[in-house]
């Protein structure tokens, strides 16, 4: 026994550890690199249903959150005001002239407007 405790030491002269590390003893295994990119998170979807002026200018959304375990989808309806926020939407700015809102979903600014079809027919006579 001794005898292989000397052999041991021989082969690390610079340092008596080294030879610890190397008979891995405790059967560690490297770390292994994932290159794979994380994966991407769903964005909750937003749509302006209006804007109101009444005590300020407010966006009216309808938000519709994905399933994250062991919660399931679910649709919110809120109102909010410019600087005001409801999970992970904030509203940046609205602009009641033109129909639109700019809002940050989960960190990413985005442009919403109102569609075509909830928008009053301005200045044009409906044909009967």
């Amino acid at each position: 026994m001794s005898l292989g405790a000397e052999a041991l030491v021989a082969d690390t002269a610079g340092n008596p550890y080294l030879g610890i590390a190397s008979s891995n003893s405790f059967r560690l295994k490297p770390t292994q690199h994932q290159d794979a990119d994380p994966p991407v998170l769903e964005l909750p979807r937003i749509r302006l249903v209006g804007i109101t002026t009444f005590g300020g200018k407010r966006a009216l959304l309808e938000v519709y959150l994905p399933a994250k375990p062991p919660e399931p989808a679910r649709e919110l309806s809120c109102i909010l005001t410019v600087g005001q926020r409801e999970g992970p939407i904030e509203v940046l700015e609205v602009d009641e002239f033109a129909g639109r809102v700019t809002v940050r979903n989960s960190g990413k600014v985005m442009l919403l407007t109102l569609e075509n079809e909830n928008l009053p027919n301005r200045g044009h006579n409906a044909d009967p």
